[in-house]
């Protein structure tokens, strides 16, 4: 019966340090880091946004875009609260929207630039 024990003990610290030598692999590491990716960065986005938005829509403060017609991101924010942002902006990548021509974002940049936008108060 000890021995029984023993032995199931000693399995069990085994299966426990394998478990963590998996937790450390590099496959490990490459589902974090791509979990981390879809969930997007705000600071990526906004970076992302200033770069390439910018010239078109106002990304952060102002009331006014300087392309006219062009809502500010705020306002863009307010727009969809409710709803898929990131199916928007791979729309955008294909085909683009309204006045706005197509426009190339990785799924990295989509999850970026709606996390970012998912940061902002739409004005009153």
């Amino acid at each position: 019966m000890r021995r029984a024990m023993l032995i199931g003990t000693l399995v069990l610290a085994i299966a426990a340090s394998i478990g963590g030598a998996w937790a450390q692999s590099p496959d490990a590491d490459r589902r974090k880091v791509d979990a981390d990716t879809l969930a997007g960065s705000p600071a990526r986005g906004g970076v992302f946004a200033r770069r390439e938005c910018a010239t078109c829509h106002t990304v952060r403060g102002d009331s006014v875009s300087p392309k006219p017609g062009a809502p500010t991101f705020e306002d863009i924010s307010g727009r969809y609260a409710g709803a898929r942002l990131d199916w928007e902006l791979e729309t955008i990548t294909q085909v683009g929207h309204y006045a706005m021509p197509a426009k190339a974002m990785s799924k990295a940049d989509i999850a970026d630039v709606t996390a970012y936008i998912r940061t902002l108060r739409p004005r009153p």
